[in-house]
């Protein structure tokens, strides 16, 4: 896959920058190079986008499957009507309750291969699934019942100082794990989507202002997905795992 390919890239420069005095001559080189990957990732994504996404949803009616948008997708189409200009890749939510085997096999029937399986305590506290098909990518964030207040998903960051999930995992034995709690129900309604009928939950307006502020509707350019409050939560006594 092209993006697995720039990931290694992306690794190997990491660690040959690990080498003295190598940092400071890479770095004309490799910023430039990350950007120009990332640019012509969005470009690509967003000319392809809207039909996988199509794709997936077709596949997700056909199994009877209950999801809705999620994060970046949610608020894109909230906002925008449909993909937000910077977009990499698609985001949905599922619960967790109606995740199987069978489900894998579904999609795959449909021609989206899984990419990245992350876990807490094997899935029984946190599931994140990368698909992918046509070179674009769908992340599946799995919803669980509240530990505090609010449902929660979780979302795995690479430790710092390390340019890729595998690194992550070698120097550190896994990843970041987050609880991102949100006032979430298991109710959905119809929304267009650049043409498309998809779905968003109920409470789309109670969500969106609590992960992204009540100004949600104005783009932040300063907004990062890294942000920290009260309601993302790092999972200190826990580790993410992944499979691929």
């Amino acid at each position: 896959m092209k993006y697995q390919q720039s990931d290694c890239i992306l690794e190997i420069a990491n660690k040959v920058a690990k080498i003295k005095g190598i940092k400071v001559l890479l770095k004309p080189i490799y910023y430039p190079y990350k950007k120009y990957l990332e640019a012509k990732r969005n470009r690509f994504f967003l000319q392809n986008g809207k039909g996988v996404l199509q794709q997936f949803d077709a596949a997700m009616k056909d199994g009877d499957y209950f999801y809705t948008l999620a994060f970046g997708t949610m608020l894109g189409a909230i906002r925008e009507k449909g993909f937000i200009k910077h977009d990499l890749d698609i985001d949905v939510y599922m619960w967790n309750e109606d995740w199987s085997p069978e489900f894998r096999t579904h999609l795959k029937k449909h021609g989206f291969e899984l990419i990245h399986n992350f876990l807490v305590d094997d899935g029984a506290s946190g599931r994140e699934e990368t698909y992918a098909k046509d070179n674009i990518s769908i992340d599946i964030f799995y919803l669980y019942p509240p530990i505090n207040e609010h449902p929660y998903c979780c979302d795995f960051l690479m430790y710092p100082g390390t340019a890729t999930f595998r690194q992550s995992i070698e120097q550190h034995g896994g990843l970041i794990a987050r609880r991102i709690e949100l006032p979430i129900k298991k109710e959905r309604t119809p929304i267009q989507f650049e043409g498309l009928s998809l779905y968003v939950p109920t409470n789309y307006d109670e969500i969106l202002s609590f992960r992204y502020g009540s100004d949600y509707m104005i783009p932040n350019p300063q907004w990062s997905f890294k942000s920290h409050n009260k309601h993302i939560i790092v999972w200190e006594e826990k580790i993410g795992t992944l499979s691929e």
